[in-house]
């Protein structure tokens, strides 16, 4: 059930009842093993539906990415087991029945999400609050704290199991009147954002080429994948934007390379504006060569700089803990397994602070958090979910939407096959592309 509260499936309504009969099972039954069973089951059959698209992995190898996919289903729902561990043990212990209402949920919060978001595999994507990105009220308490969508998840998971099983409707009162708090809080704060006098805008241009993998790194194929850039930048360039954004890994130059000629090149072409776009990257560190998933940020000048991704996608970019096993992740070019960057790095962009992150960086709200600490007032994200199936996008778009509501900032994504789009800090999107559709989307935000 809860799997399809998730994109693309945006059932979200289900995940107010996920718990039910896992609550059923838990309180009516004493074996502790049982209970595991149980609780590790629907685990297992729900991650396996939300990160489905791991299996879909045409960046390696069939067998890695199915192997990949079953290790981190059964890694992910080794956090179910640990909610119900503790929950098992704690129950009995909590002599007045109202404080399960908040003690259940802080206790799911802290088994299965803030525990599950530590080390290399951490997996903030399936978090709650993904469940309800498409309701723009109830979303709004993510400024508060990012995990109070959760809490109020669990809260009402408990609210229908009491009514359910006692048939009482001071159950129901207790959801709906929290309901009503939330909602209203919700629109109050949207229409505080609406009513603002904003100083300051960026005109925004967002590329969308739509080159598959496959065809990216085909050499046959270069003349005319230059050419889909090159009809996308002057497409931009007649609205005089302030930023042009490409995709991640848009294109397969190494153009942080001193005196590369393909910079230099781009860089005459761009006028006033400035240009955000995914590269692969190669850093000597004396020792070895490491490569990066990066971004380059530069304007007509000659100024360039660069970001490296920091949150990389195990089994996808890097093997967790045996990163030496094997050197080609990407069947499609050389750069074996990507190193982590370690910069929360931000950029001026004429009198604005931004920051970029790559792909999945903008699952992390920790990563985020951190950019906008540093001083970015506006989100950047870049990513190419092509090689992940049709499904995964739909799913990628809504965590930019969750940093937007969470951080009270713009949030731009430009993805190589889609989606791409502009959203408010108030989660509105302005802006939104369809999967594959090759194009050019403007938008002058105002912030």
């Amino acid at each position: 059930m809860l799997g399809f509260a998730f994109p693309p499936f945006n059932l979200g309504f289900l995940a107010y009842f996920f718990l039910i009969p896992l609550l059923i099972i838990f309180f009516n039954e004493k074996s502790l093993k049982l209970k595991i069973i149980y609780f590790y089951t629907a685990s297992i059959i729900s991650n396996a539906i939300i990160t489905h698209w791991v299996a879909q992995n045409s960046g390696t190898s069939a067998s890695t990415a199915i192997i990949s996919y079953i290790a981190l289903c059964i890694y992910y729902s080794s956090f179910w087991i640990l909610f119900v561990t503790i929950f098992h043990f704690v129950e009995k212990k909590i002599s007045q029945k109202n404080l399960s209402y908040i003690l259940i949920p802080i206790l799911w919060i802290f088994s299965t999400e803030i525990m599950r978001d530590i080390g290399p595999l951490a997996g903030p994507w399936i978090n709650l609050s993904l469940t309800q990105s498409s309701y723009l009220r109830l979303i709004q308490i993510l400024n508060i704290n990012q995990y109070l969508v959760t809490f109020f998840l669990i809260f009402s998971n408990l609210c229908f199991y009491n009514f359910y099983y006692s048939k009482q409707r001071r159950y129901m009162v207790h959801f709906f009147l929290v309901l009503m708090l939330i909602i209203t809080f919700g629109e109050i704060k949207i229409q505080k954002y609406n009513s603002k006098d904003f100083t300051k805008e960026l005109n925004i241009s967002i590329g969308q080429p739509v080159i598959y993998p496959d065809e990216k790194w085909d050499p046959l194929l270069r003349s005319r994948n230059n050419q889909i850039m090159s009809d996308l930048l002057y497409e931009s360039l007649t609205t005089s934007p302030d930023l042009i954004i490409w995709p991640e890994a848009a294109l397969v130059y190494q153009l942080a390379k001193v005196g590369s000629v393909e910079r230099k090149n781009l860089q005459s072409h761009l006028g006033e504006s400035f240009l955000i776009t995914g590269i692969p990257q190669r850093i000597s560190t004396g020792e070895e060569l490491r490569s990066y998933n990066s971004a380059i940020f530069m304007n007509s000048d000659g100024f360039y700089d660069t970001y490296q991704k920091i949150f990389l996608v195990p089994f996808a970019e890097y093997v967790p803990f045996f990163n030496n096993w094997i050197s080609k992740m990407n069947q499609f070019d050389d750069l074996g397994s990507f190193s982590k960057g370690n910069d929360y790095k931000t950029f001026k962009l004429k009198s604005n602070i931004i920051s970029i992150m790559i792909c999945y960086d903008s699952s992390s709200h920790k990563l985020a958090k951190k950019m906008v600490d540093e001083g970015a007032e506006m989100l950047f994200v870049i990513t190419n979910d092509s090689y992940v199936g049709k499904a995964m996008p739909f799913q990628h778009f809504e965590h930019a939407k969750l940093r937007a509501v969470e951080l009270g900032v713009p949030v731009v994504q430009s993805a190589n096959n889609g989606i791409s789009g502009i959203i408010l800090p108030s989660g509105k999107v302005v802006i939104k592309s369809e999967i594959d559709q090759r194009g050019v989307f403007n938008y002058i935000i105002k912030f």
